[in-house]
Protein backbone atom coordinates (compact mmCIF):
# COMPACT_ATOMS: atom_id res chain seq x y z
CA UNK A 1 0.00 0.00 0.00
CA UNK A 2 1.29 3.78 -0.91
CA UNK A 3 2.59 5.74 1.70
CA UNK A 4 1.07 8.62 -0.43
CA UNK A 5 -2.18 8.22 -0.34
CA UNK A 6 -3.91 12.15 0.76
CA UNK A 7 -4.66 15.15 -1.46
CA UNK A 8 -2.39 17.24 0.73
CA UNK A 9 0.94 15.52 1.94
CA UNK A 10 4.02 16.33 4.58
CA UNK A 11 7.59 16.19 3.34
CA UNK A 12 10.69 15.32 4.50
CA UNK A 13 12.52 18.58 3.01
CA UNK A 14 16.10 19.56 2.48
CA UNK A 15 17.06 22.57 4.23
CA UNK A 16 20.62 24.20 4.78
CA UNK A 17 22.69 23.41 7.72
CA UNK A 18 24.07 26.70 8.71
CA UNK A 19 26.59 25.50 10.66
CA UNK A 20 27.96 24.18 7.08
CA UNK A 21 26.48 26.53 4.74
CA UNK A 22 26.62 30.11 6.75
CA UNK A 23 23.77 32.17 6.89
CA UNK A 24 20.40 31.71 5.48
CA UNK A 25 19.97 35.29 4.25
CA UNK A 26 22.93 34.79 1.88
CA UNK A 27 21.62 31.55 0.77
CA UNK A 28 17.97 32.00 0.15
CA UNK A 29 16.96 34.22 -3.71
CA UNK A 30 13.84 35.67 -5.43
CA UNK A 31 12.09 33.58 -7.93
CA UNK A 32 14.56 32.74 -10.78
CA UNK A 33 12.26 34.51 -13.01
CA UNK A 34 13.10 37.89 -11.59
CA UNK A 35 17.08 37.06 -11.78
CA UNK A 36 18.67 38.80 -14.50
CA UNK A 37 22.28 38.63 -15.33
CA UNK A 38 23.01 41.33 -12.57
CA UNK A 39 21.75 39.50 -10.27
CA UNK A 40 22.57 36.20 -11.04
CA UNK A 41 26.49 37.46 -10.60
CA UNK A 42 25.30 39.28 -7.43
CA UNK A 43 23.76 35.60 -5.73
CA UNK A 44 27.10 33.85 -7.09
CA UNK A 45 29.04 36.57 -4.94
CA UNK A 46 27.37 36.20 -2.10
CA UNK A 47 27.73 32.43 -1.15
CA UNK A 48 29.20 29.49 -2.69
CA UNK A 49 26.06 27.72 -1.06
CA UNK A 50 23.40 30.07 -2.91
CA UNK A 51 20.23 28.28 -4.07
CA UNK A 52 21.03 30.34 -7.77
CA UNK A 53 23.65 27.55 -7.86
CA UNK A 54 20.64 25.20 -8.52
CA UNK A 55 18.08 27.47 -9.98
CA UNK A 56 19.83 29.00 -12.53
CA UNK A 57 23.13 27.81 -12.94
CA UNK A 58 25.44 30.01 -15.20
CA UNK A 59 27.45 26.90 -16.54
CA UNK A 60 27.16 26.07 -20.30
CA UNK A 61 25.40 22.90 -18.76
CA UNK A 62 23.21 24.65 -16.70
CA UNK A 63 21.10 21.59 -16.09
CA UNK A 64 23.87 19.32 -15.29
CA UNK A 65 25.96 21.41 -13.19
CA UNK A 66 22.75 22.16 -11.09
CA UNK A 67 22.59 18.12 -10.75
CA UNK A 68 26.61 18.01 -9.92
CA UNK A 69 25.94 20.80 -7.43
CA UNK A 70 23.03 19.22 -5.60
CA UNK A 71 24.98 16.05 -5.01
CA UNK A 72 28.08 17.89 -3.66
CA UNK A 73 26.17 20.26 -0.94
CA UNK A 74 24.03 17.05 0.13
CA UNK A 75 27.99 14.91 0.46
CA UNK A 76 29.18 17.49 2.57
CA UNK A 77 26.36 18.52 4.64
CA UNK A 78 25.04 21.92 3.24
CA UNK A 79 21.95 20.42 2.50
CA UNK A 80 20.31 17.39 5.04
CA UNK A 81 16.97 15.77 5.16
CA UNK A 82 14.56 16.99 7.67
CA UNK A 83 14.47 13.73 9.96
CA UNK A 84 10.44 13.95 10.04
CA UNK A 85 8.10 14.67 7.41
CA UNK A 86 6.39 18.16 8.20
CA UNK A 87 4.31 20.37 6.65
CA UNK A 88 5.69 24.07 6.70
CA UNK A 89 4.23 26.98 7.93
CA UNK A 90 5.30 30.44 5.87
CA UNK A 91 5.20 33.98 7.12
CA UNK A 92 6.76 36.93 5.04
CA UNK A 93 5.90 40.16 7.47
CA UNK A 94 6.34 43.74 5.04
CA UNK A 95 5.46 47.00 4.91
CA UNK A 96 4.28 48.43 1.85
CA UNK A 97 2.06 51.58 1.38
CA UNK A 98 3.37 52.78 4.81
CA UNK A 99 0.60 49.65 5.86
CA UNK A 100 2.74 46.89 7.86
CA UNK A 101 1.55 43.48 6.99
CA UNK A 102 2.00 39.51 7.37
CA UNK A 103 0.89 36.89 5.19
CA UNK A 104 0.99 33.45 5.93
CA UNK A 105 0.83 29.98 3.90
CA UNK A 106 1.12 26.13 4.14
CA UNK A 107 4.38 24.83 2.16
CA UNK A 108 3.19 21.09 1.78
CA UNK A 109 2.75 18.64 -1.06
CA UNK A 110 0.04 18.58 -3.19
CA UNK A 111 -1.06 15.70 -5.41
CA UNK A 112 -0.83 17.10 -8.99
CA UNK A 113 -4.44 17.27 -10.89
CA UNK A 114 -4.73 17.83 -14.38
CA UNK A 115 -6.63 21.38 -15.26
CA UNK A 116 -9.55 19.89 -16.62
CA UNK A 117 -10.52 18.74 -13.09
CA UNK A 118 -11.57 21.67 -11.91
CA UNK A 119 -9.76 21.25 -8.82
CA UNK A 120 -6.38 23.43 -9.25
CA UNK A 121 -6.96 25.93 -11.37
CA UNK A 122 -4.97 28.33 -13.84
CA UNK A 123 -5.81 31.95 -14.00
CA UNK A 124 -2.77 32.98 -16.55
CA UNK A 125 -1.48 32.04 -19.84
CA UNK A 126 2.24 30.20 -19.70
CA UNK A 127 5.18 30.56 -22.68
CA UNK A 128 6.54 27.52 -23.94
CA UNK A 129 10.61 28.35 -23.44
CA UNK A 130 10.05 28.69 -19.43
CA UNK A 131 8.48 25.32 -19.50
CA UNK A 132 11.19 23.94 -21.38
CA UNK A 133 13.73 25.46 -19.16
CA UNK A 134 12.10 23.95 -16.11
CA UNK A 135 11.61 20.75 -17.67
CA UNK A 136 15.02 20.20 -18.21
CA UNK A 137 16.18 21.46 -14.64
CA UNK A 138 13.84 18.97 -12.84
CA UNK A 139 15.14 16.38 -14.89
CA UNK A 140 18.14 16.99 -14.01
CA UNK A 141 18.05 17.46 -10.18
CA UNK A 142 14.50 15.85 -9.36
CA UNK A 143 14.06 18.53 -6.69
CA UNK A 144 11.30 21.28 -6.61
CA UNK A 145 13.56 24.13 -5.13
CA UNK A 146 10.95 26.29 -4.69
CA UNK A 147 7.15 26.57 -4.07
CA UNK A 148 4.24 27.44 -6.27
CA UNK A 149 2.06 29.78 -4.83
CA UNK A 150 -1.65 29.08 -4.54
CA UNK A 151 -4.58 30.19 -3.10
CA UNK A 152 -7.48 28.27 -1.73
CA UNK A 153 -10.76 28.66 -1.24
CA UNK A 154 -13.54 28.71 1.74
CA UNK A 155 -13.44 29.35 5.56
CA UNK A 156 -11.94 26.95 7.58
CA UNK A 157 -11.60 27.99 11.29
CA UNK A 158 -9.81 24.91 12.55
CA UNK A 159 -7.24 25.70 10.13
CA UNK A 160 -7.45 29.00 11.52
CA UNK A 161 -6.81 28.50 14.81
CA UNK A 162 -3.89 25.91 14.40
CA UNK A 163 -2.11 28.93 12.01
CA UNK A 164 -2.55 31.04 15.43
CA UNK A 165 -1.09 28.26 17.47
CA UNK A 166 1.66 27.81 15.39
CA UNK A 167 2.86 31.06 14.73
CA UNK A 168 3.23 31.38 18.83
CA UNK A 169 6.09 29.26 18.38
CA UNK A 170 9.82 29.89 17.50
CA UNK A 171 10.69 29.77 14.09
CA UNK A 172 12.78 26.95 12.47
CA UNK A 173 14.10 29.72 10.06
CA UNK A 174 14.02 33.77 10.13
CA UNK A 175 15.52 35.30 7.29
CA UNK A 176 15.02 39.16 6.27
CA UNK A 177 15.43 39.45 2.47
CA UNK A 178 17.19 42.27 0.15
CA UNK A 179 13.49 43.39 0.07
CA UNK A 180 13.48 44.17 4.26
CA UNK A 181 10.71 41.30 4.65
CA UNK A 182 10.89 39.01 7.23
CA UNK A 183 10.41 35.51 5.94
CA UNK A 184 9.41 33.04 9.27
CA UNK A 185 9.12 28.96 8.94
CA UNK A 186 7.68 26.90 11.22
CA UNK A 187 7.58 22.89 11.11
CA UNK A 188 4.25 21.22 11.90
CA UNK A 189 5.53 17.88 12.42
CA UNK A 190 2.90 16.52 15.21
CA UNK A 191 0.47 14.07 12.70
CA UNK A 192 -2.75 15.34 14.74
CA UNK A 193 -1.65 18.98 13.21
CA UNK A 194 -1.18 17.22 9.92
CA UNK A 195 -3.90 16.12 9.97
CA UNK A 196 -5.52 19.17 9.97
CA UNK A 197 -4.14 20.47 7.62
CA UNK A 198 -5.27 17.79 5.46
CA UNK A 199 -8.77 17.69 6.19
CA UNK A 200 -9.13 21.12 5.62
CA UNK A 201 -7.53 21.14 2.32
CA UNK A 202 -8.85 18.03 1.08
CA UNK A 203 -11.47 19.37 -0.61
CA UNK A 204 -11.15 23.15 -1.50
CA UNK A 205 -10.67 24.60 -4.81
CA UNK A 206 -7.14 25.64 -5.42
CA UNK A 207 -6.29 28.83 -7.46
CA UNK A 208 -2.18 28.91 -8.65
CA UNK A 209 -1.63 32.47 -8.01
CA UNK A 210 2.02 32.46 -9.05
CA UNK A 211 4.30 29.55 -10.53
CA UNK A 212 1.89 28.51 -13.42
CA UNK A 213 4.92 27.63 -16.24
CA UNK A 214 6.42 25.44 -12.67
CA UNK A 215 2.89 23.52 -12.17
CA UNK A 216 2.70 22.73 -15.84
CA UNK A 217 5.99 21.38 -16.04
CA UNK A 218 5.36 19.41 -12.90
CA UNK A 219 2.63 17.95 -14.52
CA UNK A 220 4.81 17.05 -17.93
CA UNK A 221 7.64 15.24 -15.45
CA UNK A 222 4.79 13.24 -14.05
CA UNK A 223 3.58 12.20 -17.44
CA UNK A 224 7.23 11.15 -18.16
CA UNK A 225 7.39 9.16 -15.46
CA UNK A 226 4.53 7.75 -15.25
CA UNK A 227 5.26 6.43 -19.02
CA UNK A 228 8.28 5.33 -18.28
CA UNK A 229 8.15 3.32 -14.80
CA UNK A 230 4.84 2.85 -14.38
CA UNK A 231 4.55 2.26 -10.99
CA UNK A 232 1.31 0.86 -9.31
CA UNK A 233 1.15 3.28 -6.31
CA UNK A 234 1.47 6.75 -5.92
CA UNK A 235 5.20 8.12 -5.63
CA UNK A 236 7.09 11.69 -4.98
CA UNK A 237 6.65 12.62 -8.66
CA UNK A 238 2.78 12.64 -8.24
CA UNK A 239 2.92 15.62 -6.30
CA UNK A 240 4.45 19.20 -6.14
CA UNK A 241 5.19 21.77 -3.36
CA UNK A 242 2.90 24.15 -3.31
CA UNK A 243 2.60 27.30 -0.67
CA UNK A 244 -1.27 27.43 0.00
CA UNK A 245 -3.09 30.94 1.46
CA UNK A 246 -6.31 31.44 2.52
CA UNK A 247 -8.06 33.76 -0.24
CA UNK A 248 -8.93 36.08 1.97
CA UNK A 249 -5.94 36.38 4.15
CA UNK A 250 -5.30 39.88 5.15
CA UNK A 251 -1.76 40.28 3.59
CA UNK A 252 -2.46 39.07 0.27
CA UNK A 253 -1.36 41.82 -2.14
CA UNK A 254 -1.97 42.30 -5.88
CA UNK A 255 0.62 44.91 -7.69
CA UNK A 256 0.15 45.76 -11.57
CA UNK A 257 2.28 44.29 -13.96
CA UNK A 258 2.97 47.05 -16.25
CA UNK A 259 4.18 46.49 -20.06
CA UNK A 260 7.28 47.98 -21.61
CA UNK A 261 7.47 47.20 -25.43
CA UNK A 262 10.87 47.31 -26.79
CA UNK A 263 10.08 48.03 -30.48
CA UNK A 264 6.46 49.78 -32.06
CA UNK A 265 5.89 49.86 -35.69
CA UNK A 266 6.32 54.18 -36.95
CA UNK A 267 3.04 54.09 -38.22
CA UNK A 268 1.07 52.36 -35.51
CA UNK A 269 3.39 55.14 -33.26
CA UNK A 270 2.14 57.62 -35.45
CA UNK A 271 -1.31 57.29 -35.85
CA UNK A 272 -1.71 56.11 -31.79
CA UNK A 273 -3.47 58.67 -30.64
CA UNK A 274 -6.17 59.51 -33.17
CA UNK A 275 -6.74 56.18 -33.27
CA UNK A 276 -6.83 54.98 -29.62
CA UNK A 277 -9.50 57.95 -29.89
CA UNK A 278 -12.16 55.96 -31.79
CA UNK A 279 -12.59 53.28 -28.45
CA UNK A 280 -11.44 55.59 -25.64
CA UNK A 281 -11.88 58.95 -24.25
CA UNK A 282 -7.87 60.06 -24.28
CA UNK A 283 -6.67 62.70 -21.82
CA UNK A 284 -3.62 64.25 -22.19
CA UNK A 285 -0.86 64.88 -19.67
CA UNK A 286 2.56 67.03 -19.98
CA UNK A 287 3.41 65.78 -16.15
CA UNK A 288 4.18 62.22 -15.55
CA UNK A 289 2.85 62.63 -11.61
CA UNK A 290 -0.25 63.96 -13.01
CA UNK A 291 -0.83 61.01 -15.40
CA UNK A 292 -0.15 58.08 -12.58
CA UNK A 293 -2.49 60.31 -10.02
CA UNK A 294 -5.21 60.18 -12.83
CA UNK A 295 -4.63 56.64 -13.17
CA UNK A 296 -5.01 55.83 -10.14
CA UNK A 297 -7.66 58.22 -8.95
CA UNK A 298 -9.77 56.50 -12.43
CA UNK A 299 -9.77 52.96 -11.35
CA UNK A 300 -11.00 49.94 -13.58
CA UNK A 301 -11.00 50.67 -17.35
CA UNK A 302 -8.41 53.10 -17.22
CA UNK A 303 -4.45 52.94 -18.87
CA UNK A 304 -1.86 55.28 -18.49
CA UNK A 305 0.38 55.31 -21.84
CA UNK A 306 3.50 56.75 -22.79
CA UNK A 307 5.42 56.31 -26.49
CA UNK A 308 8.63 57.35 -28.14
CA UNK A 309 8.53 60.28 -30.04
CA UNK A 310 5.21 61.94 -28.29
CA UNK A 311 6.07 64.70 -26.37
CA UNK A 312 2.22 64.12 -24.78
CA UNK A 313 1.25 61.21 -22.00
CA UNK A 314 -2.38 59.42 -22.38
CA UNK A 315 -4.87 58.05 -20.12
CA UNK A 316 -7.32 55.78 -21.82
CA UNK A 317 -11.09 55.22 -20.85
CA UNK A 318 -13.19 52.90 -22.36
CA UNK A 319 -15.94 54.44 -24.20
CA UNK A 320 -19.57 52.26 -24.62
CA UNK A 321 -19.61 51.14 -27.96
CA UNK A 322 -20.11 48.78 -30.73
CA UNK A 323 -16.36 48.58 -32.19
CA UNK A 324 -14.57 47.73 -28.63
CA UNK A 325 -17.32 44.85 -28.20
CA UNK A 326 -16.46 43.75 -31.70
CA UNK A 327 -13.32 44.07 -31.30
CA UNK A 328 -13.13 41.93 -27.76
CA UNK A 329 -15.80 39.04 -29.03
CA UNK A 330 -14.08 36.37 -28.85
CA UNK A 331 -13.18 36.61 -25.20
CA UNK A 332 -14.75 35.25 -22.44
CA UNK A 333 -17.41 38.22 -20.82
CA UNK A 334 -15.44 37.83 -17.68
CA UNK A 335 -12.32 38.82 -18.94
CA UNK A 336 -13.73 41.69 -21.17
CA UNK A 337 -13.42 44.47 -18.46
CA UNK A 338 -10.08 43.29 -17.06
CA UNK A 339 -7.64 46.07 -17.68
CA UNK A 340 -5.17 43.73 -18.91
CA UNK A 341 -7.84 42.53 -21.54
CA UNK A 342 -8.40 46.33 -22.80
CA UNK A 343 -4.80 46.65 -22.86
CA UNK A 344 -4.31 43.44 -24.75
CA UNK A 345 -7.11 43.01 -27.23
CA UNK A 346 -7.49 46.56 -28.12
CA UNK A 347 -4.53 48.90 -27.74
CA UNK A 348 -2.06 46.02 -28.82
CA UNK A 349 -3.84 44.87 -31.32
CA UNK A 350 -6.19 46.89 -32.67
CA UNK A 351 -4.19 50.08 -32.33
CA UNK A 352 -1.00 48.99 -32.99
CA UNK A 353 -1.09 46.18 -33.98
CA UNK A 354 0.99 44.11 -32.01
CA UNK A 355 -0.80 40.48 -32.16
CA UNK A 356 -0.95 38.02 -28.92
CA UNK A 357 1.33 35.20 -30.96
CA UNK A 358 3.83 38.04 -31.64
CA UNK A 359 3.97 38.77 -27.65
CA UNK A 360 4.03 35.20 -27.18
CA UNK A 361 7.36 34.80 -28.81
CA UNK A 362 9.43 36.84 -26.48
CA UNK A 363 11.67 39.81 -26.66
CA UNK A 364 9.00 42.44 -27.63
CA UNK A 365 6.98 43.11 -24.48
CA UNK A 366 8.79 42.98 -20.96
CA UNK A 367 7.08 43.02 -17.60
CA UNK A 368 7.78 45.34 -14.71
CA UNK A 369 6.03 46.35 -11.56
CA UNK A 370 8.23 49.68 -11.45
CA UNK A 371 5.99 51.90 -12.94
CA UNK A 372 8.55 54.93 -13.04
CA UNK A 373 10.71 53.02 -14.43
CA UNK A 374 8.56 51.84 -17.57
CA UNK A 375 8.33 55.59 -18.11
CA UNK A 376 11.56 56.20 -17.43
CA UNK A 377 12.61 53.18 -20.27
CA UNK A 378 10.45 55.44 -23.05
CA UNK A 379 11.89 58.95 -22.20
CA UNK A 380 15.66 57.58 -22.19
CA UNK A 381 15.29 55.80 -25.94
CA UNK A 382 15.73 52.32 -24.51
CA UNK A 383 11.90 51.43 -24.64
CA UNK A 384 9.14 52.35 -27.94
CA UNK A 385 6.03 52.02 -24.99
CA UNK A 386 5.01 52.28 -21.54
CA UNK A 387 1.82 50.85 -20.76
CA UNK A 388 0.74 51.18 -17.26
CA UNK A 389 -2.34 49.85 -15.44
CA UNK A 390 -3.98 48.85 -11.81
CA UNK A 391 -4.23 45.75 -10.45
CA UNK A 392 -6.76 43.08 -10.16
CA UNK A 393 -8.33 41.97 -7.67
CA UNK A 394 -8.91 37.98 -5.86
CA UNK A 395 -12.45 38.41 -7.24
CA UNK A 396 -11.12 38.83 -10.83
CA UNK A 397 -9.11 36.34 -10.71
CA UNK A 398 -11.60 34.11 -8.96
CA UNK A 399 -14.18 35.31 -11.82
CA UNK A 400 -12.29 34.43 -14.63
CA UNK A 401 -10.85 31.18 -13.07
CA UNK A 402 -14.39 29.95 -12.68
CA UNK A 403 -15.57 30.96 -16.18
CA UNK A 404 -12.65 28.35 -17.10
CA UNK A 405 -10.80 31.17 -19.07
CA UNK A 406 -7.45 32.86 -18.51
CA UNK A 407 -5.91 36.24 -18.33
CA UNK A 408 -3.21 37.07 -20.61
CA UNK A 409 0.42 36.17 -19.46
CA UNK A 410 1.83 38.54 -16.62
CA UNK A 411 -1.27 39.61 -15.36
CA UNK A 412 -0.75 39.42 -11.79
CA UNK A 413 2.01 40.50 -9.01
CA UNK A 414 1.59 39.34 -5.76
CA UNK A 415 3.62 40.74 -3.62
CA UNK A 416 6.11 39.80 -2.00
CA UNK A 417 7.27 37.06 -3.99
CA UNK A 418 8.16 33.70 -2.19
CA UNK A 419 11.96 33.22 -1.62
CA UNK A 420 13.38 30.21 -3.42
CA UNK A 421 16.04 27.85 -0.94
CA UNK A 422 14.13 28.14 2.36
CA UNK A 423 12.94 24.36 2.39
CA UNK A 424 13.02 22.09 -0.94
CA UNK A 425 11.17 18.82 -1.84
CA UNK A 426 13.00 15.74 -3.12
CA UNK A 427 11.06 13.60 -5.84
CA UNK A 428 12.29 10.72 -5.25
CA UNK A 429 11.28 9.17 -1.82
Amino acid sequence: MSALSQRIEPFRGLLYDSGVAGDIATLVAPPYDLIGEARQRELYQRSPFNIVRLELNREPDPYGAAASTLAEWLAIGALKRARTPAIYLYTQSFEIERRRLSRHGFIVRIRLEEFGRGRILPHERTFAAPKEDRLRLLTAIRTNTSPIFSLYSGEHPELDRLREQVSARAPLIDATDDLKIRNELRAIDFPAEIAVVQRALAAPRVLIADGHHRYETALNYRRERRSRENPPEERGFDYTMMTLVACDDPGLVILPTHRVARTLRADALAGFASRAREMFEVEEFGDRDAMRARLGAAGRGALGVALSGHDRLYILELKEGAAADAAMANLAPELRDLDVSLLHALVFERILSLSAAEIGKGGIVDYTVDAAGALDAVRDGRAAGAFLMNPPSIRDLERVTDAGATMPEKSTYFYPKLLTGLVMNPLDD
